[in-house]
C-alpha cells in the first residue's frame, strides 16, 4: 500500500510518472500533501486536493494567498473559525471585511491584537455605527482613530454594558480610564463610580 508521502515523494521526483493519476487521488486524500502538491509540483491551482485542503485553516489561507492568490470559498468554513487566519484573509486577499470570520476575530479580542488590527488595516475607514458597537475593541478604536473622542451616547452605553458584562476588558478599561472619553461636568469620574453607572447619558 502506497500512503500519501509517498505518492507526493514519488510525484515530486517524476511529475509525469506513469502511474501519476492514481498517485494523485492518493495525495488528494491528504490534507498537507494536497497542498503541498499544489504549490511545488502543479505549481498552481489543483482541483483534485481542494476538498482536502478546504478542511484546515492554514492550509486553506496559504492556498488562497500562494496558489489560487484570490479567494477561496470552499475554505472559508475552516478560515472563519480560527482568529488569526480570518484577519490575515481578510487583510492579505480578500482587502476587505471577512464577514464570516468577524464572529471568531471579537471573541478573541482580550486575548490578541487580531481585532484591533482587522479594525486598523481591514475596516480602516469603513466603519459604521453598528459595526463598532461589536465588541469594545471596536468601540474603542472607533472613539480614538474615528471621532477621536467620546463616543456618542448609544455607543458610549454600549460600552458600559461590556463593562458591566466584563470590567477587566482591557478596551473598556482604556475607554472608561480615559478622562476625554469619560467626564461628568468636566470633572473625572472615579474608577468606581465609572463602572458602576447605569446605561444613561451620565458619564
Amino acid at each position: 500500500m502506497i500512503w500519501s508521502n509517498d505518492a507526493y515523494k514519488i510525484l515530486s521526483g517524476d511529475p509525469n510518472h506513469k502511474d501519476r493519476e492514481s498517485l494523485e487521488r492518493i495525495i488528494s486524500q491528504d490534507i498537507c500533501f494536497s497542498y503541498e502538491y499544489a504549490i511545488n509540483v502543479i505549481k498552481g491551482r489543483w482541483k483534485l486536493g481542494e476538498v482536502a485542503i478546504s478542511k484546515n485553516a492554514w492550509e486553506s489561507y496559504h492556498y488562497a494567498k500562494n496558489v489560487i492568490g484570490g479567494r477561496f470559498e470552499l475554505g472559508e468554513d475552516a478560515i472563519s473559525e480560527d482568529a488569526e487566519y480570518s484577519y490575515l484573509y481578510a487583510r492579505n486577499v480578500i482587502k476587505g471585511r471577512f464577514i464570516l470570520g468577524e464572529a471568531e476575530i471579537i471573541k478573541d479580542s482580550e486575548y490578541s491584537y487580531y481585532s484591533y488590527w482587522y479594525g486598523k488595516y481591514v475596516i480602516r475607514r469603513n466603519w459604521t455605527e453598528e459595526l463598532a458597537m461589536k465588541c469594545p475593541c471596536w468601540l474603542y478604536t472607533y472613539a480614538k482613530d474615528v471621532i477621536k473622542g467620546r463616543l456618542p451616547s448609544t455607543m458610549h452605553n454600549k460600552m458600559i454594558v461590556f463593562g458591566m458584562i466584563d470590567s477587566s476588558d482591557k478596551y473598556v478599561k482604556k475607554y472608561l480610564g480615559a478622562k476625554k472619553y469619560c467626564t461628568l461636568k468636566g470633572i473625572r469620574v472615579t474608577k468606581q463610580k465609572r463602572l458602576k453607572c447605569k446605561i444613561q447619558d451620565r458619564c
